[in-house]
Formats: C-alpha cells, structure tokens, sequence
C-alpha cells in the first residue's frame, strides 16, 4: 500500500502543491526519515562508494573567492565553540544561543572591535577585484542559477505556506506519529548525553528501526485512518475559491520564473544594452562623488548625480547623448548579430512553450477528464485482486492477463459503460467550451502565438529576407511617382515628414489622371519589365539553399512564408516540384490586338494620343467605317489560330500543354480533394507507430536532453526485444481500429461527396472537338460587344449603348446575325456527314464509356482481392535484401533485374516451393474472387459494364456456368497458337530490316529513320537486295510448311478462327445496340417444364441427395406418367413454342437481323448448305423442342441463316468452332 501511494505521488510530480499528502500513508509502511539536522554544513559526509547526499539550505559556491569576515562574525565565530562545551543545553537552543553570543560581542572591547573591521576593510579591497573577476567565469554562472533556483524554490514554498492555512491540515505518517511520542523522552536523553538535535533524529530512526512490524501496522492504521479522513475534506477543499486561486497563482509564478529563467540561460550570450546620455555622466562623476561623501546611500548617491545632471550645460548633453548614439549604433549591429544564432531561435520557441502551458493551467483546469478505456476501468475494478508491483505477474502486467481471460459479458458491460461516459464527455466538452473559460484560453492562445510568430518573422527577415532583391514597384503609378520623385532631388541629408509625402502623392495623382493612353502604357511597359527582371532575380534567389533554410523555419514556427513573389504559391510550387504553370515558352505565338486597339495603333499619331478624343471618335464611327479594323484584326487572329496550330504540333509546344494539362488535373484532384474529403476517416496508425509514440513521449518525459532520433532509436530497440505475447494487446488494439477505420471507409465511400471526388479525379479530359468544325457566330449583342472590347465598360454600360443604337442599325445587326445563324446551321448539318464528325462522335461515346466504367471500379470493386504474385516475385521479395547486399552496385531496377537473371539459373528442385506457394496463392484468390463475384457490389458493377459493352447475355447450357461462357462469349474466340517450326516473316521494308539488324544502337523510330537517311543510295541498297534475299527465303519455307500435317492444320484453324472473328464481328455490329430487339428466349419442352414443377419436392423428399441421383428420379417419375398428364405439359409446351416461333419471326424481319444474314452470306461464301434427310422417330423426338437455338443451329436462335456444316474440317480436328457445339443441352 504504501509503494502504491508512493509512486502515485512521485506519477503526479509537482502538479498540486498538497500531493505531498498522498505520502502520508505511504510512509506508515516505508523507511524512516530522518529528521533535519540543525545545519547544513555539518551533515555527515557519505561512506566512500556511496553517493553524497543532496546539500540542504541555501546552496554555497565552493569555486568563489572566500569572502573577508568582519568583526561580529570573527567574535561569534570563536565565542560558539566554547559556549558548546561550557553549556551543553544551548546547542539545541537557538534563541539561548543567540543571546549568549549577543553578551559575547558586547563583552568585546571597542578597541578590538575597531582592530578588526580596519583588518576586514583592507581585505575587502582584495577582495572585490577577485569577486568582480570570478563573476565573468562560467562557473558563477552556473552557480547563480543554482542559487536561483532554490531562491524560486523558498517563494514558491511560501506560496504554498500562504494558501495552506485554509488547507486541511495533512495527516501525519506511522513513523511520524511514532515520533511525536517518543520525541520528549528522547530529546531528554540525548541532551544528557550532549548531542545535538540531529542526534534526536537518529535515535527515533533506531527505536523505529527495532519495532516490530505488528507495531508498526498499527501505526500504519492509525496513518491510513487519518489520511482517508483528510482525503474527504481535501476533495471539499479543492472545489474552493481559495484553491483555485492558488492553483492561478501557483502557476503564474511557475511561467514568471522559467521566463525569467530562460532569459538568463539563452540570452546569456546576448550584448548588453549601452548605457544612455545619464548613464555616461554618472560613470564619469560617481568615483568623485563616493570619495567626497564616504558612507552615503544609495538613494542620496542617485539624488545628488541627478542633481549635477540638471546642471549639465545642453551642448555637453549633446555630446554625451551622441557617445550614447554611437553604443547604441554598435548594440543594434550586435544584436542583429546574435539574433541570426540558434539560440535566440531556442529562446523564441521556449518562451512559446512556458506561454501556452501557463494559459492551460490558468484556463484548461477545469476542463472535463477524459474518460478511462475499458481496459482501465476494468483495472480499476479489479485492482485488489492482484499483487501490486511491477513485473510479470503484478501491478499492470497481472491486470493485463487477467483482462485477456475475461469473460465477453463482463467485456461488454464495460464497453457500454465506457461508451456512456464518452456520451457524457462529450457533452462535457461542448459544454466547457461555450464558457468564458475556453473563450479566454483561445484569445490567450492566438495572442501567445501571434507573439511567437510575429517575433519569428522578424529574426528570420534579419536572417534570410534581407538577403532577397529589392520588391519592384506595385503599379505602373509607382514607376511614374518614382520616376517624378528623382526629377526633383530633395537636398543631401533632408527627410520629408509623411505629411508632404502624403500631399505630394496627391499631386502626382492629378497629374497621372489627366495622362493620356499611351503614355499610361508606357508605365505598363516599363512596369512589366522591371516585374519580369525582378521575378527572374527572386527566382534564382528562391533556388539557393537560404531559401530552403528560411522555409524549413517558417514550417517550424509555423508563420506565414514571405510573399517575394506576386505569385509566390506558384513560384514554390515550381521550386518544389508541386503543381505550378510551366513557363510560357518564348516561340509561343501572343494573342494579337482587338479591332480597337488596331485603330488606336492606326490614329495615335494623328490625335496625338488623346485617349478621350480616340475613344469619342470610335464610338461615333458607323459599323461600315470599323469594318476596316475588324477585317484587319481579323486577319491577325487567323494568323495568330494559324500560327499557335502551328506552335501546337511543334515539340515544345506539345511538351508545354502535356505540362498545362497536367498541371491543370493536379489542380483538379488537389481541389476535389479538400472539397469531398474533409469528413473522410483517418487511417489509424499501426502498433508499431503506437507504442513507439507513446515510449518516446515516455522517454523524453524521463531524459529531458535526449534527441528525438534516440528516443524513436531506443523505442525501435525495445519493440524488437519484446515477446509475441507482449505485442499482442497491442496488435490486436490496432487490428481492431483498422477494421473499424474499414467499416468507416467502406461507409464514406458510398457517400455522394466520395463519388464526387471520384468522378474528379478519374474522369479525364473529354475529346477535343475536330479541326474544321463550325464556330458558333455572336448574336447581335455580342457581336455589339466584341466591337467595344478594350473600351473598358461594363455589361451594363454596354447593353444601355446597345439599346440607345438607332434603329435602323440594330435591326441590320440582327439581320446579319440570323444570316450567320442559318448558314452556321447548313455547315453543321453537312459537317455532321463527315468522317471527322464521327469519329468525334465514337471518341465521345467511348470516354463516356471509360469514365463511367472507372467510377464504377473504383466505386464496387475497392473489396476486389489482388491478384498474388508469381513465383518469381516471391523469390525476389524474399532474397532482394540478400542480392542488395551481394552486388551493392546494383541500385532499384537493377536489383529486380538480377533477381530474375539468378531466378531462370535456379535448378527445378529450387524452384519448386516457390511455384508451390504461387500455387496455393492462386487458389485462394480463385476463392476469394468467386465469393466477391457472387457479392451485390461486383454485381452492380458489371451491370454498368453490360450496360456499355451492350453484349447479350450467355445462356446456361447443360452443365456449364452461365457466368464463364458469358466471359467467354465476351472474350471472343482465340486465334490458335503459330507451331515453333512456323518460318518467321521477314520485315516489310528495308527501314524494318536495318532497325532490326541494328537495335542494340538503341534506335527509336525517329532516330532510326534519320540514320536510314543518312546511309544514302549506296549504304540502303545492302539492306534492300538482303530483304529480298530473306523474302525468297520465307516463300520458299512457307510453301514446304503448309504441305506439311502440322501446317495445314494450323492454316486450317486460323482459317476458322478468322471466320468465327468476323462472324462475331458482325453479330456486334448488327445484332446489338439500342435500335435492335432483344433476341427471345427458346421455351422449354414439356418434360423441362415438369423437372421445373417437380424438382424442388423431389429434392426435400430425397433429403439432401446428389444433383444426379434428383434428376434420375425425376426421368423415372416422368417415365412413369400417364398419358393424360404428360399431356397438360406438352399442350403447355406447344403453346410456349408458337408464341416464340411468333416472336422469332419478328426478330427475324428487322433490319438489324437482315443485315446480319447479308453479312454471313458475305463470310461463308457458298451456297447454303442442305439438311440431311432425318429418321422420322428422330425428327419427331425434337418436334417438341423446336429448331437448334445455338449460333449455328440451322433456322432458329440467333445464329447464322444457313445450318453450319457439322462435319468440317474443324470439327473434326476437335476445335471449339462455336457456342453452339452444344445447342441443344437444355432441352435434352
């Protein structure tokens, strides 16, 4: 018990100023303490191999100059000694002792007082200079803030002694009560022995020390009894004004001090102020005024220099205030200087530091306690149940095992308790937070922070900003007041008040209005130049590692980055590798002046630049007189079009708009991803990231000094060292945050803003529209508008001048508008008819089809299982470490590369666990794959995709899955595998031969053709007469390969394969898509129509047999049937039969199906085959099952016109000829 309450207090620190009574208890069942010895000086000097004990009382510096002791401390100091050994008693009587060395120092003759202080005033003359010497070392320093700090630890003593008179008196530990007891009795006997009132002390401890431990549980009780009595009324205490304003004060003396503190420690190295005018004058008149006036104070010192001060005549002020100037001068540079060190910066980021935790003291006291985990509760529930301690088997470690075998409804009534008070927490901390408190700690908070970062800016302008170009000016009226300004030069030396700068911008103003626009153009110019030319400067500035120094500080203390550039987020983006504009290429071609600026360009002379009298004069002219500059500006935009085309299909100019549009996609998912993803889960961090989190934080609570990479390096160390069942709760903790992040996402990702971004970020850009397509013509209004562009006017202003417009002109403005309108009409309708149009068209359907289907991927199939890796892979995972190691030349690819080099050397013995585990991996993911198929959201997602491939769907034939000859029918048939002995064909042309001879040079297509050119006439006829050569080669093999068995059978299948190819083609082509009909379904016959009826009780009365064993059934019951019954079936039947020969007709008669037999007409190319003579019991037998319904069943399903010859040479080579080898598996 009392370990317990020990380590809780030590837990807790110097968080409450009364923790120490937490120790109370504790100490009934811990070891005696000794009680304080009456000086600090004579504590006894630890054993040798023990560490000393920490010195009490206020701290000495064994380093300092020992100071001169004067008279009373001379006579004191001798006298003691003596009154010990003559009176005894006095030594634990400090009152007694005081006056007996008082009747000492007045025994003692004048005369020797007065020898003495003249000996202690020439020893203080050697003194001083020493002192004043040693106070410049280090180590004073070092020992002031020793002394400092126990200077803060007695005010921070008597902070509490103030406030603890209200305080519950603490109760008094086993020993302690023990001690009262016996303290009399004992204080007898050692004063009769003659010791002294540390001797007390250890003669409580030795008697303590001999009780027995029965004794002392008593004691313990009586401690334990007090302290829950104390427990009750300090819980009263602490919800008092009284203790909230000492909790206030406690921690405003806290800040003061570490402030205070770090100004001492991190700004030791910083120059000290210069003295001012007053203080250079009394520097120089305090040493005559001490010699004069011996033994005045301080404060009559400082009245009298004040007074010889007022006296000084002005021109000597002046001369000392210009000695002060000039230290000051020096001080700035200095502290310029210092404030470039890390040390300031440290300062800066403490003093943050010490601000905000005294703004969470002050106003987060309050603030409501997170609630326990289940775990704690749990602990707290069962806590006495095990042995306290640390270790396997107690404290913690006990609990954690004890929880692990708890039972799951104990689990869950903590789980729900746990949540309720997260409920009550949270309504807790909406509370809180509408109170004056909060309010207060966040104007505090930005008030500490605003400090931080606006002290910040300043060091890091001192240290990198002043080292960027000068910023240009911010307007063309910036360049024309410069420009004004160094016209008029004031004279040397004279500074203009803000008042007559202020008016003489005024003036300036007046003048750059009345400007004409020409002249006002000219600023532009010359503003845009001195911008580009800057933005070029800040722009080699902003790519040297300064800048990168200057970002990494401004990210630390989290300030705003400087704005050097006026597009400061693009210029970073661009030095990053972000998402900035590329740089407009010089070649690109400008956009050329509107009608109007081609007038003024025309007129600026002859109206000398007025820009009123060119605006009136536009303005007045009629639509004929301006169709001179709109002609001419048109030209100069069909030139610009022709010019940018050009530009466009040039190497950098399509190099530049990749870089736009990827520029612009980025821009596209960046912005779609903080406007749809703001709620969307954060991914939990594994258990390593935890525990490694949590045992820094635990480490740097402990080692203050340690660096942040050895406390992550030693948290590395310990999760490497602990056991799988350590690891345990905390994988599991983790397992069970992931699945609950997945549950999360898999919720969000069926929300419309996640759909949103989804659509952002994979739908891609849509075609471009054809070159040549017809451009929609202006209405008259806009035409209108276009005419006044560059006037500067509004919508409105320009829709009013559109109506005030005489009438006879707007309505021959419409009249050329409609004329436009319908001729634009005419180009689209022929524009419509022409290849490019449709093959924009076919572009636009299948983006549309390629969006669509993307959305839909990564919208269902996000559970997909991954395919595994091949063997291959696997061994290369699992020995890249080891291949790294052995060639550390070899770097990324290169690794991989070597990985399969040394996988083709392995033996087969070698490899075979490797293509074992591929093995198992593939059936597992068969697994996977064919569950997830069978899941609704694989279901939704091919259901978009049938919806745009538009493929009719497989039909079940006798045992096979509807599912895999849909993907077959899908996939298409396959064209058959060349034979190796198959002579390869040479290249087609010379250019292919000399490529191919020559690829180890590393040729691409352009590359090559340029080398091919350069061989000239004589070097290309080589290559010419050998590619005939290898020509006559590949005949001559090619006529023995199709003689050949292997041949002809190869040239037979893919024969075949090219007539099932295009035959499938054409049922894409003509039987599928919008316009067609929906192919009817074959009916069953009357013995599938009784299985259909019977199946599902013929099953249950079987119980649970096998698939055959239900069907050989089924045929024994139909068998079995009469006449009368098998009737009502096949009447059923024969109806189905003519409503689908009905709907088979229609089918037939669309043009879709017409086109269809045209086409297979065209492929077959002969004549239709005729149908062998059929037994009459055979062709009875099928009567009631109707035509073959396979594609190449002869008349019926959606097959080819003409019967398929069954016995073709394919067939009989046992190739998969058609879907409909099969045809009549349902209905047999």
């Amino acid at each position: 018990f009392g370990a317990g309450v020990a380590r809780l207090a030590a837990q807790r620190g110097a968080a409450d100023p009364h923790d120490h009574i937490l120790l109370a208890a504790s100490a009934a069942m811990s070891e005696p303490v000794v009680e304080p010895i009456a000086d600090a000086s004579a504590a006894p000097a630890a054993p040798s191999g023990e560490e000393p004990k920490k010195a009490r009382g206020k701290p000495k510096d064994p380093n300092a100059p020992p100071k001169p002791k004067n008279a009373f401390q001379r006579v004191t100091g001798e006298a003691r000694a003596k009154i010990k050994a003559e009176k005894p008693e006095l030594a634990m009587d400090l009152k007694g002792m005081a006056m007996a060395l008082k009747e000492v120092w007045e025994a003692t003759p004048q005369e020797e007082k007065d020898k003495m202080t003249a000996e202690y005033e020439k020893e203080m003359e050697i003194w001083r200079p020493k002192w004043a010497a040693y106070k410049a070392t280090p180590g004073y320093k070092e020992f002031f803030e020793l002394k400092q700090d126990w200077i803060d630890g007695r005010t921070k003593k008597k902070l509490i002694k103030k406030f603890a008179k209200e305080a519950p008196k603490r109760p008094k530990s086993g020993y302690m009560i023990f001690a009262g007891e016996i303290r009399e009795r004992v204080a007898d006997e050692v004063a009769k022995a003659g010791g002294g009132m540390g001797d007390i002390g250890k003669k409580i401890s030795e008697e303590w020390s001999a009780l027995s431990e029965a004794k002392k549980a008593e004691y313990g009780l009586q401690s334990a009894r007090s302290k829950e009595v104390y427990d009750v009324e300090f819980a009263k205490y602490r919800l008092t004004d009284s203790f909230r304003e000492f909790m206030d004060e406690k921690a405003k003396l806290e800040s003061k001090q570490q402030q205070k503190k770090l100004m001492r420690t991190k700004l030791a190295d910083a120059p000290k102020k210069p003295p001012g005018a007053f203080a250079l004058f009394r520097a120089e008149v305090m040493p005559s005024i001490t010699a004069e006036t011996k033994g005045l104070s301080t404060g009559d010192l400082a009245k009298k220099v004040s007074a010889l001060w007022k006296d000084v005549p002005e021109d000597k002020k002046a001369t000392y205030q210009k000695a002060a100037d000039e230290y000051k001068a020096v001080y700035d540079k200095q502290m310029l200087e210092f404030r470039r060190n890390k040390s300031y910066t440290a300062f800066l980021k403490e003093r943050m530091k010490v601000k905000q935790r005294e703004n969470k003291l002050l106003n987060l006291r309050d603030a409501p306690k997170k609630p326990k985990s289940v775990f704690a509760l749990y602990a707290e529930r069962h806590k006495t149940e095990v042995q306290p301690g640390k270790g396997a088997g107690k404290g913690t470690s006990a609990l954690k095992d004890k929880f692990s075998q708890a039972t799951q409804e104990e689990k869950e009534e903590l789980e729900r308790r746990q949540k309720e008070l997260k409920e009550k927490y949270a309504e807790e901390v909406r509370s809180f937070k509408e109170s004056e408190r909060y309010k207060n700690f966040e104007k505090t908070e930005a008030a500490v922070r605003r400090e931080a970062q606006t002290a910040a800016m300043k060091v890091m302008t001192i240290k990198f900003l002043n080292a960027a170009p000068p910023a240009p000016p911010k307007s063309p009226f910036a360049v024309f007041v410069h420009e004004k300004r160094k016209a008029v030069e004031a004279p040397e030396g004279e500074k203009k008040s803000k008042e007559a700068k202020r008016e003489e911008v005024v003036g300036f103003t007046k003048e750059w209005e009345k400007l004409d626009k020409p002249s006002k153009a000219a600023y532009e110019t010359t503003y845009k130049e001195k911008l580009t030319e800057w933005e070029k400067e800040v722009k080699t500035f902003m790519a040297q590692d300064i800048w990168k120094e200057y970002l990494a500080e401004a990210k630390e203390f989290k300030v705003p980055v400087k704005n050097l550039l006026a597009q400061k987020a693009a210029a970073l983006k661009q030095l990053s590798g972000g998402a900035g504009m590329p740089t407009r290429p010089e070649a690109m071609p400008s956009r050329p002046p509107d009608a109007y600026k081609v007038f003024c360009q025309e007129m600026s002379a002859e109206m000398e630049g007025n820009s009123d009298k060119l605006l009136n004069t536009w303005e007045g002219m009629s639509v004929e007189a301006k169709a001179k500059y709109f002609t001419e500006a048109g030209k100069l935009m069909e030139q610009y079009e022709k010019d940018l085309n050009e530009f466009k299909n040039t190497e950098e100019g399509r190099n530049y708009y990749r870089d736009v549009g990827k520029v612009l996609r980025l821009r596209k998912v960046k912005n779609a991803k903080k406007l749809y993803l703001k709620d969307m889960p954060k991914a939990p961090l594994s258990a390593f990231k935890v525990f490694v989190a949590k045992t820094v934080e635990e480490l740097k609570k402990a080692q203050p000094d340690l660096k942040g990479f050895q406390a992550r390096k030693q948290a590395d160390e310990r999760w490497k060292n602990m056991t799988d069942e350590e690891k345990q709760p905390l994988l599991e903790d983790a397992r069970v945050k992931w699945d609950e992040y997945q549950a999360k996402m898999k919720e969000f990702k069926q929300s419309a803003e996640f759909t949103k971004f989804t659509r952002a970020k994979l739908v891609s850009a849509p075609p471009a529209k054809p070159t040549g397509a017809p451009v929609k013509p202006l209405d008259a209004f806009k035409a209108f508008a276009k005419e006044m562009k560059g006037l500067g006017k509004t919508p409105e202003e320009l829709r009013k001048a559109f109506e005030e417009l005489p009438e006879e002109d707007k309505v021959e403005r419409k009249r050329k508008a409609k004329e436009l309108e319908e001729k634009y009409s005419e180009e689209v309708s022929a524009f419509h008819k022409t290849p490019e149009w449709k093959k924009y068209k076919q572009q636009q359907q299948l983006h549309q089809k390629r969006s669509n289907i993307a959305l839909a991927k990564s919208k269902f199939c996000a559970a997909a299982p991954k395919k595994p890796s091949t063997a291959q892979h696997m061994w290369a995972v699992e020995n890249r470490s080891v291949i790294a190691k052995e060639h550390p030349d070899l770097k990324g690819l290169a690794v991989l590369a070597k990985a399969g080099e040394m996988w083709r050397a392995l033996s087969q013995e070698e490899k075979a666990p490797w293509l074992e585990k591929e093995k198992a991996a593939q059936e597992e993911y068969q697994k996977a794959k064919e569950e997830y198929e069978a899941t609704d959201e694989y279901k939704a997602y091919m259901k978009v995709v049938n919806r745009y491939n538009r493929r009719p769907k497989a039909k079940a034939k006798g045992k096979g899955s509807a599912k895999s000859k849909a993907k077959a029918a899908k996939a298409g048939p396959k064209p058959p595998e060349e034979p190796a002995d198959m002579p390869k064909r040479p290249p087609i042309s010379p250019v292919g031969l000399f490529l191919k001879l020559n690829k180890d040079k590393g040729y691409n297509l352009k590359t090559g053709n340029e080398a091919w050119v350069q061989l000239g006439a004589e070097g290309q006829k080589e290559y010419v007469d050998k590619l005939r050569e290898l020509q006559r080669e590949y005949d001559a093999a090619f006529k023995q390969f199709q003689k050949s068995p292997e041949g002809k059978k190869y040239l037979r299948l893919k024969n075949a394969y090219e007539k099932k190819a295009k035959e499938q083609k054409a049922r894409e082509k003509f039987l599928s898509g919008e316009a067609m009909p929906p192919e009817p379904k074959r009916p069953q016959g009357a013995y599938f129509l009784f299985v259909g009826d019977k199946r599902e009780s013929v099953a249950k009365d079987l119980g649970g047999a096998k698939f055959g064993d239900v069907a050989k059934k089924l045929t024994e019951l139909w068998g079995q049937l009469s006449p009368e019954d098998k009737k009502v079936y096949e009447d059923k039947a024969a109806g189905l039969k003519k409503e689908y020969d009905e709907a088979m007709e229609a089918y037939r008669s669309s043009e879709g199906y017409k086109k269809f037999n045209k086409a297979m007409q065209s492929i077959n190319k002969k004549p239709k085959a005729k149908a062998k003579p059929a037994p009459k019991a055979k062709a009875a037998g099928r009567a009631g099952r109707g035509a073959g319904r396979g594609r190449g069943g002869a008349g019926a399903g959606r097959g080819a016109p003409a019967a398929a010859d069954s016995d073709s040479d394919s067939d009989a080579m046992g190739s998969d000829s058609s879907s409909s080898s099969s045809s009549d598996g349902d209905s047999d």
